[in-house]
C-alpha cells in the first residue's frame, strides 16, 4: 500500500546488493544434517572467582528440542592452536567472567562501569535455563568449561523452545503454515460446536455509478460544493463533474475472479522466496463471526514491508473472511497493469496529502464512512501510515482513524470493532532500499517497470513470516464513560463538525491501544537477537566475535528477553546460528571461526562519493533489527539508564519521566502511563532479580550485565539526540531571526556527525535520518522549536529551555561520552 495510508505488492526499482543474492533453495531446505561437535580442548584451566552452582529449571513441555546451535557450524570451529581463534577470543562486554575458551593467558576483565559510583555485581540474577556438568572433586575448570559442553547448549535450546511452544498456546494445533494450506480453509475447521459453517462471502460490489450517485448526494458533498461554486463563480454541474472523476479515481472495483488469480500467483511467489508463513489462529474465529455480522469492521495491521497487504488478503481469503477494502496511496494507481489489478483485488486510492481541497476532503471522508456504515467489507488501513524504515513501531497517524470513528460519534452505527493485525518479518524485502531511505537516499518511486526490475529477489530467501491476529477491540466499550454522543444530535449531518477535545483524546488513546497490541503480539526472531549483541559488541571496538562467544551471548539475551516479555521464536527453523548470520547478509558473516560485522559490506562502496562511511550501512542494518525488541525493553532500558549506585525511587522516577518526554517522538508511549509503566518495569525489574529495593523506597541495580545490556539499547538514541540538539543550539538558537528548512537541518546534522570522530560510528542512530528527523521533532512536541509547515521552516521558540534540555540530557549521557 501507500506510504501514507496503505500499502500494495509492489517494490522500489532500486535493486538489491547483488552480493546478497542467494540461491533459488532456500538455505533451511538446502542444509545438510548437522552433526555433534567435536570436542575442543582448551588451555590449562584456572579457577574461577565464585563457584558456579546453577540448578535445573523444571519444563513441562512436550516438544523435540532441535539440534543445537553451535552443531551446524561444528566444521568452522576454530582449532585450539589457531592464532585467529586464540588471539581474537575477546573478553565478553557482558560479563565479568575471565577469558577463556580457545586462550587463557589473559588477566581477567570485569565489565567497566559506566559511572564512577560502585555497583554491586553479580553473574546471574535470572532463573538457571539449564543443568550444568559439575567438574569432578577436586577438579580445577574454568568457567567456560560449562560454555564448551554440549549438554549446556542442547538443554539451553531445549528451554527457549519450550517458550516458544508455551507462547502458541502448549502446542503447535494452534498455528499452521499458511503456504500449505490447500485452497480455501474448511470451515468445519474453524467452527466452535454451535452448528454454524458460514461460506465464503465475497464483496458485494455495488455499481460504481450507483456508489459515484450515493455520495454526490451526501449532504456533506453537496454543501462543499455549493459552496465551491460560489467563491469561483464556476457551474455547479462542473464541479460536480469533477467530483464525479475524483471518484471514479478513487474508488474500488472488486472481481473475485481477478482475486483468485493474484492468490495463485502471490502463492508461488511466497514458496519461493519465504520458509513459512506461520498464522496463529487464536482469534480467527472471532473475526469471522465480525465479518458475517456485516457490522463495521476496521482491520489495522502493522506495516513493515510491501507485502503486509497482500498478507493480509490472502489470510483473509484463506479462511474464508470477506475480503478486505484496503486504503492504497494513489502512487499505485499510475502503475500500469498493477495499479488495476490492486483496485480490482479491493483496493481504493487515496493522495498522499489533502492540503486545503475542500471537495477532495469532502469526497474521501464520505466514501470512507460509507464503506464503514454500509459494512459490506471490512475496511483496512495502516495506522502507522506508512512502512516503518526502522523495524520499531511508528507514531499512529490519527486522520483515517478519526473519519472511521465519526460515525460512532454521530450515531450512525451503533459500534464498530477494530482488530488489530500483527506480521512480523524474519527479513524484509525491502531492507536495502529502507537502509538506503535512513541514510539520506530517496527511495525510488514506485513503478511497474521497477516491479520489474526487482524480480531478482525471487532468488532470495527472506526466512519466516509470523501473523497474529489480535483480540477485536470494541469502540462502544472502550468510549464508554469518555465520549459523550449526545453533543452532535442537534447538528445537522451537512455541517461538518469538528472532533471535540474529548473525542480527540479518545481517538489518540484509541490508536496508541491498537500500536499497543500490535507491538504485544510480534514475535522476535533469533538474528533480531543476534544482531542486538554484535552491535554492543562492536560499540566497545570488536567487529568480530568467536561462534562460542556469540552463542553463548546469543542464549543469555534469548532468555533475559523472554523474561522480560518479548515473544521469541526459537524452532528448528530459525535458532542455527548459519540461518541467524544467513538472515544478517550482507554485513553478518562467518570467517575462520569468528562471526564478522563487515565494515564495508558488499554494494555500499558508492556510499562514500555521498560522503557516507560505508561501515554505516552495516550499523543501521543491525540497528534495525535491534528495534524488533525495543518495545518490550525500552521501559526497563531507560530505567537502567538513570540507575546508577543507590537511588530513590521518587528520584529514578524523576530522570525515567524526563528521558521519556526526550524520546517520545521515538517510541510510542501513552500519555498518562507514566507512572503505570514505571511501576510495572520496576516490578518486573525486582522479580528477576536485576534490582532490588531497599528500605521500600530506595533502588538499586544488582545484576551488572542485565543493566550493561539494557543501556546499550537506549545509548544510541540519547548520543544522537545530544549531537542533533547541539547542532539546533547553534544554528537555530543563536539567532532567534534564523530559520532552517528540515531538510537543511538534518543535513547539517549529519554532516557534523561525519565530522565527528570515527568511533561516533559505532551508532548506526548517529546518521539515522529517522532518529535525527524525530529528534527535532521532539524539540517541537517540547515547545522549543516551532515547525511552520507551510513554508517548511523551522525556528527557535526558546533558546534557554533548549540549553538546559541539553544540559540535562548531557548529565545522563556523559558516562557514554566519557569513553570517547
Amino acid at each position: 500500500m501507500s506510504d501514507e495510508h496503505g500499502s500494495c505488492g509492489g517494490v522500489g526499482s532500486t535493486p538489491l546488493p547483488a552480493s546478497g543474492s542467494k540461491p533459488s533453495t532456500s538455505p533451511r531446505e538446502a542444509s545438510p544434517p548437522r552433526e555433534a561437535s567435536p570436542s575442543i580442548e582448551a588451555s590449562p584451566p584456572i579457577t574461577p572467582s565464585e563457584p558456579i552452582q546453577i540448578t535445573p529449571q523444571p519444563m513441562d513441555v512436550s516438544y523435540t528440542a532441535p539440534q543445537p546451535i553451535a552443531d551446524s557450524l561444528s566444521s568452522s570451529q576454530p582449532k585450539a592452536n589457531s592464532p585467529s581463534a586464540s588471539d581474537s577470543i575477546a573478553d565478553s562486554p557482558f560479563t565479568s567472567e575471565p577469558k577463556a575458551a580457545f586462550s587463557l593467558t589473559s588477566e581477567p576483565k570485569a565489565d567497566y562501569p559506566l559511572t564512577s559510583e560502585p555497583i554491586e555485581n553479580s553473574s546471574s540474577n535470572f532463573e538457571p535455563i539449564a543443568d550444568f556438568p559439575q567438574p569432578k572433586e577436586n577438579e580445577i575448570c574454568s568457567p567456560f568449561h560449562y560454555l564448551l559442553c554440549e549438554e549446556l547448549v542442547d538443554s539451553a535450546d531445549s528451554y527457549l523452545s519450550g517458550q516458544w511452544e508455551l507462547m502458541t498456546s502448549q502446542s503447535y494445533d494452534s498455528t499452521e503454515d499458511l503456504l500449505l494450506l490447500a485452497g480455501v480453509k474448511d470451515d468445519d475447521e474453524l467452527s466452535q460446536g454451535n452448528g454454524e459453517s458460514p461460506f465464503y462471502q465475497p464483496i458485494k460490489n455495488r455499481v460504481s455509478s450507483v456508489c459515484v450517485e450515493d455520495i454526490l448526494l451526501c449532504p456533506r458533498v453537496v454543501r462543499v460544493m455549493s459552496a465551491l461554486a460560489l467563491e469561483t463563480s464556476a457551474p455547479l454541474s462542473q464541479i460536480r463533474r469533477e467530483a464525479a472523476t475524483l471518484l471514479e479515481e478513487m474508488g474500488h472495483r472488486f472481481s473475485g475472479i481477478v482475486l483468485n488469480c493474484v492468490g495463485a500467483l502471490v502463492k508461488k511467489v511466497f514458496r519461493r522466496i519465504v520458509s513459512e508463513v506461520t498464522v496463529h489462529r487464536d482469534n480467527i474465529s472471532s473475526l469471522r463471526r465480525l465479518s458475517d455480522s456485516k457490522k463495521p469492521l476496521l482491520i489495522v495491521p502493522s506495516h513493515r514491508s510491501y507485502l503486509d497487504f497482500i498478507l493480509v488478503t490472502w489470510l483473509l481469503h484463506s479462511y474464508n473472511i470477506t475480503t478486505p477494502i484496503i486504503a492504497a496511496g494513489q502512487d499505485f494507481m499510475s502503475m500500469k497493469v498493477v495499479g488495476s489489478l490492486l483496485r480490482r483485488c479491493g483496493a481504493f486510492f487515496i493522495r498522499r496529502s489533502f492540503g486545503k481541497d475542500k471537495l477532495y476532503w469532502a469526497l474521501f471522508t464520505e466514501y470512507t464512512q460509507s464503506l464503514v456504515v454500509r459494512g459490506e467489507a471490512p475496511l483496512e488501513f495502516f495506522i502507522e501510515g506508512t512502512r516503518s524504515r526502522t523495524g520499531k513501531s511508528l507514531q499512529p497517524k490519527l486522520g483515517m482513524l478519526t473519519v472511521c470513528l465519526e460515525p460512532y460519534f454521530d450515531s450512525r452505527v451503533s459500534d464498530i470493532s477494530i482488530c488489530p493485525i500483527t506480521l512480523s518479518y524474519e527479513k524484509t524485502v525491502e531492507e536495502h532500499l529502507h537502509i538506503l531511505e535512513l541514510m539520506g537516499i530517496p527511495k525510488p518511486c514506485e513503478s511497474t517497470s521497477g516491479l520489474i526490475q526487482a524480480r531478482h529477489i525471487l532468488n532470495n530467501s527472506y526466512g519466516a513470516v509470523d501473523v497474529r491476529v489480535g483480540a477485536p477491540m470494541s469502540v462502544k466499550e472502550m468510549a464508554r464513560g469518555k465520549v459523550d454522543r449526545k453533543a452532535r444530535s442537534l447538528t445537522p449531518r451537512s455541517v461538518s463538525v469538528p472532533a471535540s477535545p474529548s473525542e480527540r483524546t479518545f481517538v489518540r488513546d484509541l490508536a496508541h491501544s491498537i500500536i499497543t497490541q500490535q507491538q504485544s503480539n510480534s514475535v522476535v526472531f533469533p538474528c533480531a537477537v543476534l544482531a542486538t549483541m554484535l552491535l554492543q559488541y562492536v560499540q566497545d571496538g570488536q567487529w568480530s566475535v568467536p561462534i562460542r562467544q556469540i552463542e553463548r551471548e546469543v542464549i543469555w539475551s534469548c532468555d533475559l528477553l523472554i523474561k522480560l516479555g518479548c515473544h521469541l521464536r526459537w524452532d528448528n527453523t530459525t535458532s542455527r546460528l548459519d540461518l541467524m548470520v544467513g538472515m544478517l547478509s550482507p554485513v553478518v558473516s562467518i570467517d575462520s571461526g569468528m562471526v564478522v560485522v563487515d565494515q564495508s559490506p558488499p554494494g555500499s562502496e558508492f556510499l562514500r562519493d555521498r560522503g557516507i562511511e560505508a561501515q554505516c550501512y552495516s550499523l543501521i542494518s543491525l540497528g534495525r533489527r535491534r528495534n524488533e525488541v525495543m518495545h518490550m525493553t525500552i521501559h526497563a532500558a531507560m530505567i537502567a539508564k538513570v540507575m546508577y549506585g543507590t537511588k530513590s525511587r521518587d528520584q529514578v522516577l524523576t530522570e525515567y519521566s524526563a528521558i521519556r518526554e526526550m524520546l517520545g517522538q521515538e517510541f510510542v508511549f501513552m500519555s498518562h502511563s507514566v507512572q503505570s509503566d514505571f511501576n510495572q518495569a520496576v516490578e518486573l525489574l525486582c522479580n528477576l532479580g536485576i534490582v532490588t529495593e531497599v528500605n521500600g523506597n530506595v533502588l538499586k541495580f544488582k545484576d551488572l550485565k542485565a543493566r550493561k545490556f539494557l543501556i546499550c539499547l537506549v545509548d544510541p538514541f540519547l548520543i544522537t539526540y545530544l549531537d542533533s540538539w547541539n547542532v539546533c543550539l547553534s544554528s537555530l538558537a543563536r539567532d532567534p531571526e534564523n530559520s532552517e528548512t528540515l531538510k537543511n537541518i538534518c543535513s547539517r546534522i549529519q554532516n557534523h556527525i561525519h565530522s565527528r570522530s570515527e568511533k561516533l560510528y559505532k551508532f548506526g542512530e548517529s546518521v539515522n535520518l529517522n532518529v535525527i528527523q524525530n529528534s527535532i521533532f521532539s524539540l517541537a512536541k517540547l515547545n522549543v522549536l516551532h515547525v511552520d509547515k507551510s513554508r517548511k521552516q523551522i525556528y527557535c521558540l526558546n533558546p534557554d529551555l533548549l540549553s538546559d534540555i541539553l544540559n540535562s540530557l548531557t548529565l545522563i549521557v556523559r558516562p557514554l561520552i566519557s569513553k570517547f
